[in-house]
């Protein structure tokens, strides 16, 4: 690929982006495979807001005019390796030009320049040692010749030594300087790193919103103006900014310090809001009477150690906990996971609605994990006063918050002197700043500080897409649910008191088992919600269980306890236009192939029959195969197999030949699953003790956790009604009543 295809791609994505096709997201992960390396072995990229070409050089990005065409590789030595981070995304408008060949006039000029420079330094000779013998002549040269101007404009960022901690001041600085060059992007970065260092500083949630503002983007900087003037009502900056960007006028709030020593935090709440202590977390209200119904702006903050099964718990486990303490009520809608950085320390967030209350509420959930302790953070107000009123307010406490061993007693209110946290090793090829270093990094991305640790993470190939769903179970005899993830493990969506998920093969439906008390039995709904319907009805729904698409999406295939003895499982396949069914014969666990004409089950043995239940042939022997999915091709079968009282993933072709062992770990690994292109096999194990979702090449190789499911366990002591007709109506569940399902 050379540049001339990466511009004519670039274009095309671009107008899908424009046209809706694509978000913003997918085009920056498409942007980012359009790369082309020269030969001087440097990578090549255009920026996905400029427009304008890049190269890589080992440790940042650097604006350049390509050569005319990419020539071959030289194998003299290795070239850098491909950097994980995009280049700066100037404006064309506001960021430097792109560099044109000099004109004829450039040279004559070039060297009038020169004489000039040489004159005016001879003077300066002069002057400094005959006029103003008090003035350094280094001082009087560099004012002469364009050095840092006085007055209002702010010079070019000032490098500490690499032994003194950097202040906020030095990353004002720093960012002030990029954004005099037009780098408002990198400047945010700098201005995020001060933030996390004096959260309670106005001038800096301006400075944000400025940056903001000359990328055209009010609706991020109307938030900073509005926190700017929660802590400054009087800051003029920010008055000229909201107005400009046509935003509201915050309250005006006076902050104090709150410190919790047993719960190692401390943060600035407003001074006229009630505080209650509790056990484990401390509960901030504009009136005392909210706590107790969830009424107006509420702030929970809360503390835990690590159980000894959590230990290497990352920001995504930290956000699940966060999730199932508070126990949303039924019908809450939570968004799509985003990494935010407060203080200076990275949490995993997510907004929602709150369902059930007497007005709109809006929920903000925030999680981290640092030194072997877990935080989480609910904040909670008014839909209809959010954007206005609750988040600036929320975002100064957040943005306050210091976790860490604290010595200090509860003051009324003393200042916070946060400390600088030492950012963790960046991975190799990622062009990031030092501990030591001013870091104004092409890399710094809005909401993220530049000192930041990085989040603990499972390595996953960017050939991995689609999105996976899975049960997890949080407790109590209902309290299964259904998350739909992207393969970083950001929930999509999430379904309450729901179980076995099977996602269409478009990805844009979901059929599962519903335990919700009314709504029982199978369910079909759309992926983000709506168009619920339960196809089955009848008057024992909750015997139905494992549905499976067919590959038109037209139909389900699934097995049921509510016909004959109880016990026994009996297969059907449902039609959903005219709700017709057909009953398959006795088995367990059937799944369509991919070309919709024969099915694969459980009966007693894997069998596979065609699609009326005739047919029927055996596929394997042993006694305990289960879980079978087919291949997209439906020229194999992968499936989970107990032997030695451990359970693998197992492959077999559709002919019955070529019986395969894929996963050999002493834990758990089960319920496989196809990805949309039958490259991969993710599959739900419980290796290191912490239950999460994995994937592996369709050949066994390179087997690697995705994320963590958020279940401490699937082994349920409670009760589960309805699991067969007649007799004893109750059974425990397990992680073998579940499954797992990889799409679009």
């Amino acid at each position: 690929m050379d540049f001339s295809d990466v511009e004519r791609k670039f274009r095309e994505l671009k107008a899908r982006l424009d046209g809706g096709t694509i978000d913003e997201r997918e085009f920056e992960v498409e942007l980012r495979r359009l790369q082309v390396l020269d030969e001087q072995g440097r990578y090549w990229m255009i920026g996905a807001r400029s427009g304008l070409w890049y190269y890589y050089d080992g440790a940042k990005w650097v604006l350049a005019e390509p050569p005319a065409e990419a020539a071959a590789v030289s194998t003299q030595a290795p070239p850098p390796k491909p950097p994980s981070s995009p280049p700066p995304t100037k404006s064309r408008t506001t960021g430097p030009k792109t560099q044109r060949k000099a004109s004829t006039l450039a040279v004559p000029i070039v060297a009038a320049v020169i004489v000039l420079c040489c004159v005016l330094s001879g003077l300066a000779v002069v002057v400094s040692e005959f006029v103003l013998p008090s003035r350094p002549l280094s001082t009087l040269v560099t004012g002469l010749v364009g050095g840092t101007p006085s007055g209002p404009t702010i010079g070019p960022a000032v490098e500490p030594s690499p032994t003194s901690a950097v202040s906020a001041s030095e990353y004002i600085a720093a960012g002030d300087a990029l954004f005099n060059k037009g780098q408002f992007e990198e400047a945010i970065g700098q201005y995020q790193t001060a933030l996390g260092l004096e959260p309670q500083n106005a001038d800096i949630y301006a400075r944000l919103g400025q940056a903001y503002v000359q990328l055209e983007s009010c609706d991020r900087a109307v938030p900073e103006f509005q926190q700017a003037l929660a802590l400054d009502p009087d800051l003029e900056s920010a008055q000229a900014g909201l107005m400009e960007c046509g935003g509201a006028l915050p309250p005006e709030i006076s902050f104090s310090t709150y410190v919790r020593s047993d719960l190692s935090l401390s943060l600035l709440y407003p001074s006229t809001w009630s505080v209650r202590e509790e056990e484990l977390q401390t509960i901030f209200a504009e009136k005392a009477e909210n706590i107790d119904f969830l009424r107006g702006n509420i702030f929970f903050i809360s503390s835990l150690p690590l159980a000894p099964d959590e230990e290497g718990m990352d920001n995504m486990g930290a956000l699940i906990k966060a999730r199932q303490l508070i126990d949303l009520p039924m019908g809450s809608q939570l968004g799509g996971v985003e990494l935010s950085s407060f203080a200076g320390w990275e949490w995993a967030t997510v907004r929602g609605e709150i369902s059930g209350l007497e007005e709109p509420t809006t929920i903000y959930i925030a999680a981290t994990v640092k030194d072997s302790t877990w935080y989480g953070i609910w904040a909670i107000g008014p839909t209809d006063t959010w954007e206005q009123v609750s988040w600036p307010t929320f975002r100064v406490m957040a943005n306050s918050v210091q976790l860490g061993p604290i010595v200090a007693e509860v003051s009324p209110s003393p200042e916070i002197t946060p400390s600088v946290e030492t950012p963790q090793t960046t991975p190799e090829g990622s062009p990031q700043p030092t501990a030591t270093l001013l870091p104004p990094s092409a890399t710094t991305q809005p909401g993220a500080s530049p000192t930041a640790p990085q989040p603990t993470a499972t390595t996953k190939p960017t050939a991995l897409s689609g999105k996976i769903a899975y049960p997890r179970y949080v407790g109590g005899q209902t309290h299964y649910e259904i998350h739909i993830a992207d393969i970083s493990g950001n929930d999509l969506n999430v379904i309450y008191s729901a179980s076995e998920p099977a996602l269409d093969p478009a990805g844009k439906q979901i059929a599962y088992r519903s335990w919700e008390s009314s709504y029982r039995g199978l369910v079909v709904s759309n992926v983000g919600g709506g168009g619920r319907d339960r196809p089955r009805g009848g008057a024992e729904p909750n015997e139905d269980s494992a549905p499976r698409w067919s590959p038109d999406g037209r139909s389900l295939v699934y097995a049921t306890r509510r016909f004959g003895p109880h016990h026994n499982s009996v297969m059907r396949s449902h039609e959903l236009a005219n709700h017709s069914e057909l009953e398959l014969g006795p088995g367990d666990t059937p799944e369509w192939s991919r070309d919709g004409q024969r099915i694969v089950a459980k009966v007693n043995v894997l069998v596979i029959m065609n699609r009326t239940g005739g047919g029927e042939r055996q596929l394997t022997s042993n006694s305990s195969d289960s879980f079978p999915d087919w291949s997209p091709a439906s020229d194999k079968i992968a499936f989970a197999r107990e032997t030695g009282g451990n359970w693998d993933v197992w492959i077999v072709n559709a002919d019955g030949s070529g019986e395969t062992r894929l996963t050999t770990h002493e834990s758990v690994d089960g319920l496989p699953a196809w990805s949309p292109d039958g490259t991969h096999i993710a599959f739900l194990s419980n290796r290191g003790g912490t239950w999460a979702i994995w994937a592996m090449s369709a050949d066994g190789s390179n087997q690697r956790k995705l994320f963590n499911t958020g279940s401490a366990t699937y082994a349920t002591s409670e009760l589960f009604d309805g699991e067969w007709s007649g007799g004893d109506s109750h059974r425990r569940r397990s992680w073998m009543d579940e499954q797992i399902s990889w799409s679009r």
